[in-house]
């Protein structure tokens, strides 16, 4: 509310020696229960169309592992690294606290689907733009070139190994282990 005092007007609330009111610049808190089940992560949101040099998928970047020809993950094995963990205060809940950058490549007219394995439903969450979820889904998205990228995070309490699956268009499943701050072993199986 203005009230005019002669020539100068004053914004109701605020006064001299007070702070001025701001907005908030992040989502409202989040609780485990909004954790959805499945995204579905429109075409529009790829952040770059990417084609390799030549016809052969293997010209992708090494560090991504190419899964079923439709979908390129880095994973801790191909990428020869652990995933960087960033603390965001985005979410409330103690299960969204840190975030890995997760990037994919997914293939011209491909449709794949990635999702957090049952046994860590309650700890690990992936969030591709939208909100976080246990399942998300991508394509068939048309474009000129060959691979299109998204970028996303997997959100998890605290660091450790942990494993994704993929879905592919046939159906079949592949799992592939993430070092979210921790390494992992050779062969996890959780």
């Amino acid at each position: 509310m203005l009230l005019a005092l002669g020539t100068t007007w004053l914004l109701a609330g605020c006064g001299l020696g007070e702070a001025p009111a701001t907005q908030p610049t992040s989502p409202p808190p989040s609780t485990r229960a909004t954790v959805v089940d499945l995204i579905e992560v429109p075409c529009e949101d790829t952040i770059t169309e990417f084609s390799p040099p030549g016809p052969d998928l293997d010209t992708v970047d090494p560090g991504f592992d190419i899964i079923g020809g439709v979908i390129a993950l880095r994973t801790s094995k191909t990428a020869g690294y652990v995933a960087q963990l960033s603390a965001h205060g985005l979410y409330d809940d103690p299960t969204l606290r840190l975030a890995a950058k997760t990037p994919l490549l997914i293939r011209r007219g491909a449709t794949v689907e990635i999702r957090v394995p049952d046994g860590f439903h309650d700890r690990v969450a992936l969030d591709y733009g939208h909100s976080p979820s246990l399942r998300t889904a991508f394509g068939p998205c048309e474009s000129e070139t060959e691979w299109l990228l998204f970028t996303g995070y997997v959100w998890v309490p605290d660091p450790e190994c942990i494993s994704l699956e993929v879905v592919l268009p046939d159906s079949t499943v592949e799992a592939r282990p993430l070092g979210l701050g921790a390494p992992c072993p050779d062969d996890i199986s959780h």
